[in-house]
């Protein structure tokens, strides 16, 4: 195996993943060429005649080709440990950020978490990573203190991980519950709290001005900035303004500021936002959700009207597969509903926020990072499928999987099991109905690994939910007892885990009704 420096990080990728046998004769060459005609992190894959050559754009685009290298050779082969089948590849990514945000409310990830998550970043080639989970006191309702050396040890090894990985580390603070934005000492705590940080490794940051109240709260900077509707836009470009002129400017910083506006979601013009628009540097990136916080579609001409409603790039916060609005729901789908067709749309990429669960939500991120490499080749059950086949646990908890697909949350549950129960009770046909319940009852428990084990409760009350679901359709078809589906349905209820709550349940009580009235 060879390569220059520059392509070091992929060369050893390989060695880490694929059966090589050391010493043996250089059939891998990997490297940087940037005058080969490639967009950035752009690389060409050539595979034939024992030979296989990985032309990076840059560094990272080196790093993919090994990434690509690596799952052509997982493909199972009959002859060979490994074996890579003659190819001929000239790829690259359409969007420039693609990513996720630790940035949902509930417990945060362990640290553990965050090193496995970057290294699935890595291998599904996802080049940025944001640091924001709101119940870490430091990052929002402490946010002027340092951290404890302990917790800057983990950031400094986050970092350095996500380095080696081409995963950009975005380190991002939240001050808008207590900040006293016209207040230089405030400004000086927020350089401070950045330069901890900068020490640890931190190179790229962004302010958060989300979920807070959209009235200034303090006197002086109602004084200083107004009470008319928007002033708060004015405290916030500010204060941006303020770190990148006074901190990243100074450290030469690589990358520009990235902030979330208080006025986060929808696409029309506002006051907030008009002041935004005039105020803000211009080279500030604009996190946006859509239409909404949390949403099922969004268009090519959602993200070109936010992007005009605020006079600037825009990238998605996108609010899947979140759960911290119910936490008793996994998602475990694909992407689905996001424009592909972004031609001339000024979107500079997406970042989406995950779950609670880490390991699960590798599922639905795999369809994300699917979704922002090659738009217009993207197909969300096509991708759905991948990330099950390559995700341990994942396939054995299928049942599962699917039961828990359903986006946006407020869709039904499984529209195709909601269609066999209503045909179950308009008088069959009952095979496959009950062959799904089978699948749900007979979810296997003790499946090794992350994902299955963050999925246990929602295993056990799937289980359950099937057995409901059998046992009131052996009522129906007058081969069960009243008292046995009343026990199960009453059983299945106990979960506070929720899967197709509104699914079976409706439907074994309908069959109650039916055969005591």
């Amino acid at each position: 195996m060879q390569g220059d420096a520059a392509a070091a990080s992929a060369v050893g990728e390989l060695r880490r993943a694929l059966p090589l046998t050391p010493g043996a004769p250089a059939l891998v060459e990997v490297r940087v060429d940037s005058g080969a005609g490639l967009p950035p992190e752009g690389y060409t894959l050539t595979a034939g005649d024992g030979r296989v050559t990985i032309v990076g754009a840059d560094p990272a685009g080196a790093f993919y080709g090994a990434q690509t290298l690596i799952a052509l050779a997982e493909v199972p082969c009959s002859e060979h440990v490994a074996c890579v089948p003659e190819s001929d590849v000239r790829d690259w990514p359409d969007l420039p950020l693609r990513g996720t945000i630790e940035g949902f409310y509930g417990t945060p990830w362990t640290h553990a978490d965050r090193m496995d998550h970057l290294r699935f970043s890595a291998r599904h080639k996802l080049n940025a990573y944001v640091y924001a989970p709101k119940d870490d006191p430091f990052h929002r309702e402490r946010w002027r203190e340092p951290y404890p050396e302990e917790e800057l040890a983990r950031l400094a090894e986050l970092v350095a991980e996500a380095a080696a990985r081409h995963v950009r580390f975005v380190f991002a603070l939240s001050p808008g519950l207590s900040m006293v934005y016209s207040d230089p000492a405030e400004r000086a705590a927020l350089r401070a709290k950045a330069e901890q940080v900068w020490q640890a490794g931190v190179r790229e940051y962004a302010l958060l001005f989300d979920d807070i109240p959209p009235e200034l709260s303090h006197v002086p900077d109602r004084e200083a900035y107004g009470t008319a509707e928007g002033a708060s836009a004015s405290a916030h470009a500010a204060v941006c303004r303020d770190f990148a002129e006074h901190f990243l400017a100074p450290h030469g910083a690589d990358r520009p500021l990235t902030m979330v506006p208080t006025d986060y979601a929808g696409t029309a013009r506002t006051a907030y936002r008009d002041r935004l628009a005039a105020e803000l540097p211009a080279d500030v990136l604009v996190w946006w959700t859509g239409s909404d916080v949390v949403v099922g579609t969004i268009s090519a001409y959602d993200m070109t009207a936010a992007a005009a409603s605020y006079g600037h790039r825009v990238a998605l916060w996108d609010n899947f597969p979140v759960n911290d609005f119910d936490f008793s729901r996994v998602f475990l789908g694909p992407l689905v509903g996001r424009a592909t067709d972004l031609d001339e749309v000024p979107l500079e990429g997406i970042t989406a926020n995950p779950m609670v669960e880490a390991a699960a939500s590798r599922i639905a991120l795999t369809t994300v990072a699917d979704y922002a490499w090659h738009l217009a080749a993207y197909d969300p059950a096509r991708s759905h499928e991948r990330a099950i086949r390559l995700l341990p646990g994942a396939a054995e908890l299928l049942p599962l999987v699917e039961a828990c697909s359903a986006w946006p949350p407020g869709d039904d549950q499984s529209p195709a099991l909601t269609a066999l129960c209503a045909a179950a009770l308009e008088g069959g046909p009952y095979e496959v109905l009950r062959a799904e319940l089978v699948r749900l009852a007979e979810l296997p428990t003790g499946v090794p690994g992350p994902i299955a084990a963050e999925l246990a409760r929602w295993v056990s009350a799937a289980r359950d939910m099937g057995a409901a679901g059998l046992a009131a359709l052996d009522l129906l078809t007058g081969a069960g007892t009243l008292a046995a589906a009343e026990e199960a349905l009453a059983r299945a209820e106990t979960h506070e885990a929720n899967v197709l709550r509104k699914v079976i349940p409706p439907f074994a009580r309908q069959v109650l009704e039916r055969v005591t009235a």
